[in-house]
């Protein structure tokens, strides 16, 4: 944090005595007793005592301090946006792939009813059938041949069902698994980050509050320039 090290030097009053110009002796006596002054903070109305050297060395400890703690609290907060787009990312990839598994639903219950249709068909078989053994002649045999060729048709159409249905089955489940680990994971994540978050709030309220301290009782004060740069050598 930057200091305003811009001098605040105390005109010197001029007053006329018979015509002449005269430096007053008052003027002159306070600049020697307080020597040059300078402020911590930018503002040029500074008020209040002149800081003693002590007052000095502890507003310029807790100066630095503040300078310190808004580096670290700047560095997690970029680490931490870092992170929340890193979290929008995954959770638009857990998006793309929940649609793929609501996908595979939709396949999973267009399956379910076609094995449904096929049951239909396997009952209304089996009915046709059992009044085909009761027939004879030309038609009974006709009958009988085309039912063998349903049949054959039936477990075909099985069989692919029985397929897809594995296939399903063994996708969905993996996919469902890698879902399930990942967004449990995400959520995680999210939870983590929002508390951090909230921590990092709270530790920037608190340095604006140190801060805003520091101005009242530091930055508009006015400090003996001879006991900064004596502080700087080692002066206690």
């Amino acid at each position: 944090m930057n200091r305003n090290l811009a001098p605040r030097i105390a005109a010197a009053l001029l007053i006329v005595c018979g015509g002449t110009l005269a430096v007053a002796p008052g003027a002159i006596a306070q600049n020697k007793a307080e020597g040059r002054t300078l402020t911590l903070g930018g503002s040029g109305g500074a008020g209040g005592p002149v800081l003693t050297r002590k007052e000095l060395r502890e507003c310029l400890d807790r100066q630095d301090a503040i300078a310190k703690a808004r580096t670290v609290l700047d560095t997690d907060r970029q680490a931490l946006d870092a992170e929340r787009e890193a979290i929008k990312v995954e959770q638009e990839q857990i998006k793309a792939d929940r649609v793929k598994i609501d996908e595979t639903k939709a396949a999973a219950v267009s399956l379910n009813q076609r094995y449904k249709d096929l049951n239909a068909r396997v009952e209304a078989w089996n009915a046709q059938r059992k009044e085909a053994e009761d027939r004879s002649g030309p038609s009974g045999d006709r009958e009988r041949r085309r039912l063998e060729r349903e049949r054959v048709d039936m477990e075909k159409t099985q069989a692919a069902l029985d397929a897809e249905r594995e296939k399903i089955a063994s996708g969905n489940e993996a996919a469902v698994n890698s879902y399930n680990d990942r967004a449990t994971a995400l959520d995680g994540r999210v939870k983590d980050w929002n508390q951090r978050n909230d921590e990092i709030f709270k530790r920037s309220e608190k340095l604006a509050a140190e801060r805003d301290l520091w101005a009242g009782e530091c930055a508009n004060r006015r400090y003996r320039e001879d006991d900064e740069i004596l502080l700087k050598k080692g002066a206690k």
